[in-house]
């Protein structure tokens, strides 16, 4: 996806992973001036993102730094952020950002590693900045991303 750099300042919204073997490239689906649909898709696998242009420049989004009595599932530090940004090719601002702001694929690829689910949707309802606590509540199927009380990500596991 970082081939498309049109859209290296945009903003992941939404990622659908269906889990196989990628054999050919990422196409542009749909692409307006404010949001743009791009996939990757093979016989036994798919990837589609959407993507919005932000209004205005993003500004490090500190999230909430307060601890709370949740379990911690996960702490993205800057350092992985920023080793995955350049292992990926994933040139955005605002994953350079102090504190930077978690890749969506870095939350996908965690996922992945974590659990062994064929279909992964993620829905993205406010960023996640380096050294936030995460925590993972759900029933198996559905489940959330939260830090302090606060919604991240919503998801689906299939």
């Amino acid at each position: 996806l970082a081939t498309f750099k049109q859209f290296a300042d945009w903003v992941i919204i939404e990622l659908e992973y269906r889990r196989g073997s990628f054999d050919s490239t990422a196409e542009v689906l749909k692409a307006h001036a404010s949001m743009a649909l791009l996939r990757a898709a093979a016989s036994d696998a798919a990837l589609s993102v959407k993507l919005i242009r932000p209004r205005y420049a993003i500004k490090p989004a500190f999230g909430c730094r307060i601890q709370s009595a949740e379990d911690i599932w996960r702490v993205f530090t800057s350092t992985e952020i920023l080793d995955f940004a350049a292992a990926v090719g994933d040139k955005n601002p605002i994953h350079q950002l102090k504190p930077p702001i978690v890749p969506a694929c870095l939350i996908l690829e965690t996922l992945c590693a974590e659990f062994d689910a064929t279909f992964i949707k993620l829905k993205f309802k406010n960023f996640i900045t380096a050294d936030e606590p995460l925590s993972l509540r759900g029933n198996g199927e559905r489940f959330e991303i939260i830090s302090a009380g606060v919604r991240k990500v919503l998801g689906e596991f299939l």
